[in-house]
């Protein structure tokens, strides 16, 4: 889809291979809808999963591998020019200053859920403007939500730059394994693998862990895996599917750990997000 100043792609990849992303002209913002990709960028690959977002500046490209599975990888690709960054810009925020000021050429965050899930309802609702009949204001309601959309995924980008300040003292090892668990979440990860793969004792990693976290390797890895699983959920797979994805060796074992962190079961999570989809449905066609 394009419009004055910017571009919209929806991209759903079923086949394993690679696509190149990026401009020459313009900044590429891509988010990660579902699915699992490999970023290859800047001599490094890194694993890209569901909530992630990608910066590219202009003239910068990136290539993203796909390796075909159950679930197909699907991602929202902003093209977005300076001249319009300037237009939506006010006498408070450059946004073109805002892209500009950090020092990367391509860069990837992870969204927290919340923004997440606006960041992609707003991406899908200015994808589908474009077949839309224009309504009153249609321009002007187009503006806000790229306005909106645009300052949510840099405020993702500057929240983890902080947390990455805060945390840029801690052992170089520690931030290896935290890399290492996000790529091998749906695996068996045990203190012995972690010994083995980084040559640090287990005792060094669970008390390092807790100074970070607060809690156990164990405990991390499950709420992660978790979070995975609601996510999954929020996605409309069945709960048997979320269970296998999300690295749970059976349903028992998601089932106490799902209730115990969330409260509910994931058949009730499930029909209770329903519930709420179709009052916000209802509430939109009133």
């Amino acid at each position: 889809m394009k419009r004055q100043g910017y571009e919209m792609e929806h991209v759903k990849i079923v086949e394993s291979g690679q696509r190149s992303f990026g401009q020459s002209n313009r900044h590429t913002i891509i988010f990660v809808v579902g699915g699992v990709s490999y970023l290859q960028a800047e001599e490094r690959n890194e694993v890209c999963t569901m909530e992630d977002l990608i910066f590219i500046k202009p003239g910068n490209r990136i290539k993203l591998e796909y390796r075909k599975n159950k679930y197909p990888l699907e991602l929202y690709v902003l093209y977005v020019g300076a001249d319009l960054l300037k237009t939506l810009s006010d006498e408070h925020t450059d946004l073109n200053a805002a892209f500009d000021v950090v020092p990367f050429q391509v860069k990837m965050v992870h969204a927290e859920s919340e923004a997440a899930m606006l960041i992609k309802n707003i991406s899908k609702k200015l994808y589908a403007m474009a077949k839309e009949e224009q309504k009153f204001a249609h321009a002007l309601y187009e503006k806000s939500q790229l306005t909106i959309l645009l300052i949510l995924a840099l405020r993702s980008s500057v929240q983890e730059d902080r947390q990455h300040k805060v945390n840029k003292k801690k052992h170089v090892v520690m931030d290896d394994i935290f890399i290492y668990i996000k790529e091998h979440l749906t695996e068996d990860i045990t203190l012995e693998r972690l010994e083995d793969e980084f040559y640090v004792s287990r005792y060094h990693i669970v008390r390092e862990f807790k100074k970070m976290t607060g809690e156990t390797p164990h405990a991390y890895i499950v709420k992660a895996r978790l979070d995975l699983c609601r996510r999954y959920i929020e996605q409309g797979k069945s709960i048997r599917e979320v269970y296998e994805l999300g690295g749970f060796g059976g349903y028992n074992h998601f089932f106490r750990a799902f209730k115990k962190e969330y409260g509910v079961t994931p058949m009730q999570y499930y029909k209770n997000l329903q519930i709420d989809r179709s009052v916000d449905e209802k509430s939109r066609i009133s």
